[in-house]
């Protein structure tokens, strides 16, 4: 009989051990304290910002497993400079991870029609593909500009394809796809078009434009149907050509909410996603794509509020999550559940709309707006994380900018905003978001988790100052550029974003 009780014994310890394992079912258990999100081997196309797309971290109470999970953003930024290793390694130190580009242009490659097509690769930067490849960096490859013997309105390149040329323009995707997706380029993602709902009328005086042309103010889906009948003929062979490509939507601009429409204005071009969806009374369009990407930028005029109070989508909640909001409203329409990629964003500055405050005669913006601009880093990339966006990606990484906003000044140096990108993927690069906080007043707080400690990112929404008490098992407190912060008699007064590190 004793022998008997201490074989059970023996099993219930062995059981207990098991039980103890970091294990979970069909996958390893990834620490949050690895250094491995930082790889900068060239990764896959599912591959997340921090190299795991799904994170499930195992957080350890007595004969408990409780894994906590989530998913990373994917953080990006437009480059330009792919060739430069400063540029590269700049991308880099600051965890930016998907590198938009514009380096591939039909018309460029293309520029004439035989027979048996003849492509002009010399045409193609494809040293900057190589070099964005070899720093860790994943391309996102802008297709622009059709030739002129496939252009249906003659003479705009930015505009849609002939549907004579349609299938040209397949066969042309198949070999650009065939050619980059493999070694030493590995492009897997491609974004057909930039903004496809801006209408031709937008562009007379540049018809080789950098954004547009598909919009149509003819349709009732301004030109959504055309562009999901050029779709139809293009997924398949990028996919055939890449099984692992992703085909990104061209960014919508989404100039306003036509639910909510401003006085003046019927919102007209918003109903391009619901075009590419209908398919031309199909309503399969949702199977020839697989990201949706649109821009969204706040114009600087004094304070950040400018983004939640912009006219055109106040009503959703403003410039950035407003579009998100919409988009997903359209899509939840058909039954349709797509990622979101935040293509472009940043905080602008437009000396035209406020030439005192943009410095319009005086050089440039003063120091006040690119504090503010270090502000809405945290902003961007923690709201939409919070708000379950793919991807964000910062217009743009080398200076001067367009409208004073890139990350880097014209000599390649960081300004106060890449400082602020750089401490904030370093402090979250190995958390999963878990809620937003409602504690205080006029303060927004997202809370973001490890396996070793909570950390609350904290703003002042409303442009002023506001005195809090921090609650107990704070760890740490660091500024948005990562500076230690002392709070007095536990009180710290915040504007600008906070990070406090509390105890799990």
């Amino acid at each position: 009989m004793f022998r008997i009780f201490r074989r059970f014994n023996l099993l219930l310890l062995l059981l207990l051990l098991l039980l103890a394992m970091p294990v979970c079912a069909g996958q390893a258990s990834n620490s949050v304290d690895d250094a491995s999100w930082k790889s900068t081997s060239a990764p896959g196309p599912d591959l997340n910002l921090f190299e795991i797309a799904n994170a499930s971290y195992t957080k350890y109470l007595p004969l408990v497993l409780k894994p906590l999970s989530g998913v990373r953003i994917q953080v990006g930024a437009e480059m330009w400079s792919g060739t430069d290793s400063r540029y590269t390694k700049k991308a880099t130190d600051a965890n930016i991870r998907l590198s938009r580009n514009s380096t591939v242009s039909w018309k460029a490659i293309e520029p004439t029609r035989t027979t048996a097509p003849v492509y002009h690769w010399s045409n193609v930067n494809e040293d900057e593909l190589k070099g964005l490849s070899s720093a860790g960096l994943r391309t996102i490859a802008i297709v622009r500009w059709a030739p002129e013997w496939a252009q249906k309105s003659p003479g705009y390149s930015c505009g849609p394809i002939a549907e004579s040329a349609l299938d040209a323009f397949a066969e042309f995707m198949s070999a650009a796809v065939t050619r980059y997706s493999k070694a030493p380029y590995n492009v897997h993602y491609w974004e057909i078009g930039n903004e496809p709902d801006v209408p031709l009328i937008s562009s007379p005086y540049d018809p080789d434009s950098w954004f547009g042309c598909w919009g149509d103010p003819d349709d009732p889906y301004y030109g959504g149907g055309y562009y999901a009948t050029m779709l139809e003929k293009v997924y398949p062979a990028i996919k055939a050509a890449d099984p692992s490509a992703k085909v990104i939507l061209g960014g919508l601009l989404l100039d306003c909410d036509p639910t909510n429409p401003p006085a003046g204005k019927d919102c007209k071009p918003a109903h391009f996603l619901e075009g590419v969806l209908k398919n031309n009374g199909k309503n399969d369009g949702a199977n020839y794509f697989d990201i949706v990407s649109y821009h969204g930028y706040p114009g600087y005029d004094g304070t950040l509020l400018v983004d939640e109070n912009r006219t055109a989508w106040t009503a959703r909640g403003g410039v950035t999550l407003g579009k998100a909001d919409f988009l997903r409203e359209v899509m939840a329409r058909y039954g349709v559940d797509k990622p979101l990629f935040h293509s472009e964003g940043s905080l602008l500055c437009n000396e035209i709309a406020y030439p005192v405050i943009c410095g319009r005669d005086t050089g440039g913006p003063g120091a006040d707006f690119f504090e503010a601009q270090a502000d809405y880093v945290v902003w961007l990339f923690v709201r939409d994380w919070a708000n379950g966006i793919w991807g964000t990606s910062w217009f743009q990484l080398e200076g001067p900018g367009w409208r004073y906003n890139s990350l880097l000044d014209v000599d390649g140096n960081p300004k106060p905003s890449y400082d602020s990108l750089q401490f904030m993927t370093n402090e979250l690069g190995r958390a999963v978001y878990s809620q937003q906080i409602n504690w205080y007043p006029n303060i927004r707080i997202y809370e973001f988790k490890t396996s070793s400690k909570r950390i609350w990112v904290m703003w002042s929404p409303d442009d002023q100052y506001h005195p809090i008490d921090l609650p107990a098992g704070v760890i740490k407190v660091f500024d948005k550029f990562g500076n230690l912060v002392n709070p007095d008699s536990n009180q710290i007064t915040v504007k600008s974003p906070f990070y406090v590190e509390l105890t799990p």
